[in-house]
């Protein structure tokens, strides 16, 4: 190649090169990954809930979670939970969780009218393990064991319309 020309194409290289990380295109630092779907925990887990305490209204459940990719929040999945009454799947409702893919950790802290609670599930390969702590007292009050299905396997989902804010 001429010696004149090698300078050139070099710089152009260079130039090029800049341009892309200017456009984040090559420069992405890689401690931060982008998990659009978060797939590990994306599909349909079935288990129990069981209460801890003394809570004369709370009932143990067969429940049913489905985990789905939200558009345009990475990190974060939402959760349509169902209970299984009389061989149905009964929506108990829709949270948002963050998912932490790494450490296989869902957090949800959420407030209603009569709760203020933190739900926090940890995964281990296709099980998954939970809790259901009251704020600010931090009283545990359900534990969850959950095993990841196939949809089928369960009875059929209700429609997306009866979970609360779906």
């Amino acid at each position: 190649m001429n010696k004149l020309v090698q300078p050139l194409i070099r710089a152009l290289l260079i130039t090029a090169i800049v341009s892309c990380c200017n456009l984040g295109v090559l420069c992405q630092p890689a401690s931060i990954a982008f998990h659009p779907a978060s797939p590990s925990v994306l599909g349909t887990w079935k288990g129990e809930s069981i209460c801890v305490g003394n809570r004369p209204a709370c009932k143990d459940e067969v429940v049913v979670f489905r985990f789905e990719a939200i558009a345009g929040k990475p990190g974060v999945v939402s959760l349509l939970a169902d209970k299984i009454i009389e061989g149905k799947r009964v929506p108990m409702g829709k949270l948002e969780f963050r998912h932490d893919e790494e450490k296989g950790e869902l957090l949800c802290e959420f407030s209603n009218t009569r709760t203020h609670g933190l739900w926090q599930y940890k995964m281990t390969g296709d099980s998954m393990e939970g809790t259901l702590v009251l704020l600010p007292d931090r009283e545990v009050v359900r534990r969850v064991k959950l095993k990841r299905i196939a949809e089928g396997e369960v009875p059929a989902a209700p429609a997306r319309e009866m979970y609360e804010g779906a």
